[in-house]
């Protein structure tokens, strides 16, 4: 498992352009998976003092279609905790020896949180509730 961005993460700044990055999957020769869920978490940022921060999470991530080529909305929880895997559903499947690279971006809203939280990208086998990895994109926005 890897996740490439330019520069090695994202640097991020309010209102901003959206920074792209990719997410590869590669799977051995043991198992095959037949729902494997990229999941995306970070931790709440507060933002600066004198901030008026949005009623919305104060990020946007989307995924790229590569079937229609257009930029999708993709899940990103903003919390402090956990979710248990047993709580994700869905994927696709990842068979064995496979490889599949897939295409994100994300963009900081004009009225979110400034600050540092790595963004941990999950991989995560929805049949067995099981993570399978884990990788940390670092991540700032200001």
């Amino acid at each position: 498992m890897s996740v490439d961005t330019r520069g090695g993460r994202l640097a991020l700044v309010r209102g901003g352009a959206a920074q792209e990055f990719t997410v590869t999957l590669r799977n051995g020769n043991s198992a095959a998976y037949r729902h494997v869920l990229v999941a995306f978490q970070m931790e709440l940022l507060v933002g600066e003092p004198g901030d008026q921060p949005g009623s919305g999470p104060g990020f946007v991530l989307e995924r790229l279609d590569p079937a229609s080529g257009v930029w999708r909305p993709a899940d990103l929880r903003i919390a402090n905790d956990v979710k248990p895997p047993s709580l994700f559903t869905g994927g696709t499947p990842l068979a064995r020896e496979a490889v599949r690279v897939e295409r994100y971006r994300m963009r900081a809203t004009a009225g979110g949180p400034t600050g540092s939280s790595p963004v941990v990208v999950s991989f995560i086998d929805t049949d067995a509730d099981q993570v399978v990895g884990h990788i940390s994109l670092g991540h700032t926005t200001r």
